[in-house]
C-alpha cells in the first residue's frame, strides 16, 4: 500500500458520493444550460466565464468526492487542503463566473433577496470576512472538526459550511452591485487586502493547536488564492476608471456637437480673442 502523505494522493483513491458528484454536476449543467439560453436571446457572455466555472466544479467534485475525501483521516495534510478548496478556491471560481448576473440577465429583473437586508448585512465590507475567519476556526477547533474526519455527513457540512462563508466574501467583491454604493472598486481592493489578513487566521490556530502539517496547507492555499482575488479587484478598478472616461470624453463630445464650446468663448470679456 503506497504512502498516503505522498504528493500522488492527490490522484487517488476516490470516495464518489450523492453529494460529491451529484452538486458539481448539477452545478455544471445548469450552468450551461443558462450560458446557451443566454446567447440564444442574444445575450452575450464571456467564455472565460464558462471555463472557470467548468474548473470550478471539477475542482468540486475533487474536494468532495475525490482523495481530499478518501483520506483526510489518514493523511497528515489532505484535511487541510481540502478545507482550504471548499473555503478559498472554489468561492473565487463561482464568483468569477458571476453567476448572478446571469441569472438576472436571463430573468430580465433584479433578484430580490440578493439584495435584501440580510444579504447586505452578511456582505457588507469586512463583515464576511470576519464571520469567514470565525466560524471556520471554530469549526476546526470543536468536535466538529473530530467528527468529521471520520463521518462524511459532518464532513460534507464542514466543507459546505467553508464554501458558503467563503462564497459570501468572493462574490460581492467580485460582482458589480451587490455591495453598498460607496464600495468603489478602490474600497473592494482594500477589503480584499484585509480578507487576505482574516483568512490566515483558521490556518494558523490550526497550525498551532491541531496538526501543523493540515494547518500550513490551509493557511497556504488561503493566502495564495488572495492574489489572483486582489488582482481580480485591481481589474475591476482599472476597468472602472476607464469606463468612467469614456463616460466623460463622451459627454464632452455631445457638448461639443450641440454648440457649446469652452466657457471662456461664451464670455464677453475672451470671446473675441478666441474667435477667427
Amino acid at each position: 500500500m503506497s504512502d498516503p502523505s505522498r504528493v500522488d494522493a492527490l490522484l487517488s483513491p476516490w470516495a464518489p458520493s450523492v453529494v460529491g458528484l451529484g452538486l458539481p454536476a448539477l452545478a455544471a449543467v445548469a450552468y450551461a444550460v443558462g450560458v446557451a439560453v443566454a446567447r440564444g436571446r442574444g445575450i452575450p457572455w464571456a467564455i472565460w466565464r464558462v471555463v472557470i466555472w467548468m474548473v470550478t466544479c471539477a475542482l468540486g467534485v475533487w474536494t468532495f468526492a475525490g482523495p481530499a475525501q478518501a483520506l483526510r483521516d489518514v493523511n497528515p495534510w489532505m484535511d487541510g487542503v481540502s478545507i482550504g478548496m471548499a473555503a478559498a478556491v472554489l468561492p473565487l471560481g463561482v464568483a468569477l463566473g458571476d453567476p448572478v448576473k446571469l441569472i438576472e440577465l436571463l430573468r430580465g429583473r433584479r433578484i430580490g433577496w440578493a439584495r435584501g437586508r440580510v444579504a447586505r448585512f452578511v456582505m457588507f465590507p469586512g463583515v464576511a470576512s470576519l464571520v469567514s475567519a470565525v466560524v471556520l476556526t471554530y469549526a476546526i477547533t470543536s468536535q466538529w472538526y473530530q467528527a468529521s474526519l471520520t463521518e462524511p455527513l459532518p464532513w460534507v457540512l464542514l466543507l459546505l459550511t467553508a464554501f458558503v462563508t467563503g462564497l459570501a466574501v468572493n462574490l460581492p467583491l467580485l460582482s458589480d452591485d451587490l455591495m453598498p454604493e460607496w464600495a468603489t472598486p478602490a474600497v473592494k481592493t482594500l477589503v480584499a487586502f484585509a480578507d487576505g489578513l482574516f483568512d490566515a487566521v483558521p490556518g494558523l490556530v490550526m497550525m498551532l493547536l491541531i496538526n501543523k502539517y493540515s494547518g500550513g496547507a490551509l493557511l497556504a492555499i488561503a493566502e495564495v488564492i488572495g492574489i489572483p482575488m486582489i488582482a481580480a479587484t485591481v481589474v475591476m478598478w482599472v476597468r472602472a476608471d476607464a469606463r468612467e472616461q469614456r463616460e466623460i470624453d463622451a459627454e464632452l463630445d455631445a457638448r461639443e456637437a450641440e454648440g457649446q464650446g469652452p466657457w471662456w468663448l461664451d464670455d464677453p470679456r475672451f470671446a473675441d480673442r478666441f474667435r477667427d
